[in-house]
């Protein structure tokens, strides 16, 4: 198995340059993670896998969990995400109101909850180049609110799998952005 291009070196690797070929000989699923406002921008394979719950892991030793794409929680970036309720996909995609619950570790490590009501609307087919491969993708919006907050989510399916989606994190992190490269 060969070594996945900005893994695990001290070397920088321009993400945007790294070429389909070269990610499909790693052998595994691939995803990338961009989170701007913590100057985050890695590939990551999957770590574990718990029922329907998956633990992707970067080079860097932060992770990502997803109950079927829609993200539960994050490890090593700081202001990291400790736990989330949130819809499955398919209640995302249906448009139906929903609730989330989003737990984290704030100042002092005093854990916070904050609860919001969810909408989503469909924004239309989309085409989406992953690497090199052009995917026809349909575009969902969820829009979550609560007292004194309102955050979006974004999430571009293709079928009924996810292939980019945008996601809250924390007051802190912000979005992060996730691109399934490789399945």
């Amino acid at each position: 198995m060969s070594k996945l291009p900005g893994m695990g070196g001290a070397t920088r690797v321009d993400l945007d340059h790294v070429s389909r070929a070269q990610l499909e000989a790693f052998g595994k699923p691939i995803l990338r993670a961009r989170i701007p406002a913590l100057g985050i921008d890695s590939l990551l394979s999957p770590r574990d896998q718990n029922g329907g719950m998956t633990t992707w892991e970067a080079a860097e030793g932060y992770t990502f969990t997803f109950r079927g794409g829609v993200l539960v929680e994050t490890r090593g970036l700081g202001p990291d995400l400790m736990s989330a309720l949130v819809p499955s996909t398919a209640e995302i995609a249906s448009g139906s109101a929903t609730k989330r619950s989003y737990f984290y570790t704030w100042e002092e490590d005093a854990n916070q909850r904050r609860d919001y009501a969810c909408t989503s609307l469909g924004m239309g087919q989309e085409r989406l180049e992953v690497y090199g491969r052009a995917h026809v993708t349909r575009h969902i919006v969820e829009t979550c609110s609560r007292d004194g907050g309102q955050l979006s989510n974004e999430f571009w399916f293709e079928g009924n799998s996810l292939r980019q989606s945008r996601q809250w994190i924390s007051p802190k992190a912000g979005s992060g952005v996730f691109l399934w490269v490789i399945d």
